[in-house]
Parts: C-alpha cells; structure tokens; sequence
C-alpha cells in the first residue's frame, strides 16, 4: 500500500489517506467520490453527507490541490500506522491545519473533538427509524452478530477498569425512565415466571437439565472445537513425560489383574472366527498373552494352519486352488 499526503495549495491544509493503487489512481477514486452525489443511507430517512476534504475539494477545485507519496509498498498494517503517525506530525485533525476527522489507526481510531460535537448536535432530538429499531430487534440469539463471542479475561479487566474510571453519572431523569422500563418488563407475569424458573434451575445440571444433554462430544459438539491448544508448540519438560509413563504402567498393571481374575474362572469362550461360545477344553493353549487360550476354537485354528501350510509349501499355486484343496482335506477328515 502507499501513504499520500494531500495539500491545499491556498491555506497549506493537509489530508493523510492509504491506498492500495498507485498515486493517480488513489486520486482520481478521492476526486470521484468528492463530485459523487449524495446517496441515501440503508434503513434510514437520510443521505450521507460529505467529508472535510472533499468540500474543500468542491469548493477550491482539484487543481489547488498537491498530491504527493510518502511512502510505497509497505503493507497494511505499516501503512496505517505511519497514517496515525503523520496525522499527529501535522496536526491534520485540527480544522485550521488539516481535512482528517480521525486518528487513523486500523484496528481502532478516535474522532476529533470538532466532530463529535456535530455528531452530537446532529442528532440531537433524533428519534430512530422504525425499519431501523424492526431491524435492530430482530438480530437476538444466533442472528446476533456477537453471537458466542467471549471476552478474554484482560479485556474484561479493561473495560471494568475503564467503568471505573469514567466519570460519567446518570441523571435523574435518565434513572427514572431505567426503573420505569424495568417495571415494565417485568410487570410481564410470563417473564417474571421464566425468571424465577431459571434461577431456581441454577446449579441443577443434571439429567435433561444439563445443556450437554442429547449431544454428541465429536466435531462441533465438543465444548473444545475449534479453540487452541493451550500447550500447542510447547516441549514437554522430562517431568511431566517420566509423570506420564510412570501413570500408563500403574493403568496397565491395574487393567492386567483384572484380566487375570476375570479368566481365572472361566469355563466357556467364544470363537473369534465362528463366532459360536465352546467349552474352554476347544481351544489350544496360550503361552505369549495374559489370555491363557487362543482367540479360535481348534477346528478353525487348524484350518488356518493348513492354510497357511499350502500358501508357504506351494507359492505358485493359485488361490482358488488352495481353497478346492483343503476342502478336501477337510471333507475326509
């Protein structure tokens, strides 16, 4: 982007503005838009009126006006900070030396004082349009655009802090239309029943109650979706990875008894091929597991043996072949 400075040739006022075109283009889009006419504003009964600097440029005409590029291809971000910079350098949001009606940073700026005293004066005795307060009232819950955005701890100690520091004081009369409208709403027998309901449900989280209830924890239903992992990138200390085995060996040793006892007693299994349950003397014994028997009942285990015995004594042999032939074998056993 590049950073132009705009000066009126006849009083030395300046304009600080960003683009992200070259410096005749940037200029002919401000001059454009200076000649534009107004055009009304969305929801409202209003036009939209125009800018210092393009004023200055109906009434003095472009050609008292020199543009000039401070500086080129820097990026977003630079660009408006060198903005905010040169702003304050020239004092361009004071009406007597610039046009700038704002500090002009990217994420946040502040009006200067000689606009929020017609800001406020504007509007003044203004009531709001009724397309407008219809529009406004029916953005609630998912609608809403701050919608299941949370603060973060520093921003609300911020803007606490910032409640505490202001100085500002309700009046009289600003306090007693508060009271009269809280009266009203809850004159509402519907809404006071609600209300009472849902701090009586306070604490209560179980069973239907429990806003998790009837969801899923995979994809989007996990309370976890989508937020960062708070130890992401960080190395794991020898600690905390001695900590974790240390616990996997004392689970595994509590998992191994328990298996031991369950298998103690046992009298019947089911076969992990047939899937049919057999007395415990079908199957052939175990030596390299915690399961003192094999997963498969001896009629199937030997099956498997031939098959394998067939695959590795005769690799040339077709599949098909393998099975025709034990079969066979199976058929006159």
């Amino acid at each position: 982007m590049i950073v132009y400075k705009a000066t009126n040739c006849l009083n030395d006022k300046v304009y600080i503005c960003v683009s992200g075109r070259t410096l005749n283009d940037a200029v002919s889009i401000r001059i454009s838009r200076a000649r534009a006419k107004p055009r009304k504003m969305k929801l409202k009964d209003a036009y939209t009126g125009k800018d210092p600097f393009s004023k200055a440029v109906l009434r003095h005409g472009e050609h008292n006006f020199k543009f000039e590029t401070l500086h080129m291809n820097v990026s977003q971000k630079k660009a408006y900070k060198l903005k905010k910079q040169y702003i304050k350098e020239y004092n361009a949001m004071d009406p007597e030396y610039g046009y700038n009606c704002t500090t002009g940073g990217m994420e946040s700026f502040k009006n200067a004082p000689h606009v929020i005293e017609r800001q406020a004066e504007a509007n003044t005795g203004k009531t709001m349009p009724e397309s407008y307060v219809k529009w406004v009232r029916a953005r609630v819950g998912e609608l809403h655009p701050s919608f299941g955005i949370k603060h973060s701890e520093e921003i609300r100690a911020r803007m606490s802090q910032a409640q505490k520091d202001s100085d500002y004081v309700h009046t009289e009369e600003h306090r007693r239309r508060i009271g009269a409208s809280a009266k009203k709403v809850w004159a509402d027998k519907e809404f006071k029943e609600k209300m009472i309901q849902k701090h009586k449900d306070m604490g209560r989280w179980g069973g239907k109650k429990n806003p998790m209830y009837g969801k899923g924890r995979k994809g989007k239903d996990n309370p976890m979706y989508g937020k960062p992992s708070w130890n992401r990138g960080v190395p794991m200390t020898e600690e905390n990875k001695q900590k974790l085995q240390e616990g996997r060996e004392k689970h595994r040793e509590k998992v191994n008894r328990e298996l031991v006892e369950k298998y103690k007693n046992r009298t019947e299994k089911k076969c992990t091929k047939c899937g049919e349950v057999k007395p415990v003397n079908e199957f052939d014994k175990s030596y390299n597991s915690i399961d003192p028997i094999i997963g498969k009942c001896k009629p199937c285990e030997r099956i498997r043996s031939r098959e394998k015995y067939y695959r590795l004594s005769s690799p040339n042999k077709t599949k098909n072949r393998y099975g025709k032939l034990i079969a066979d074998i199976i058929n006159e056993n």
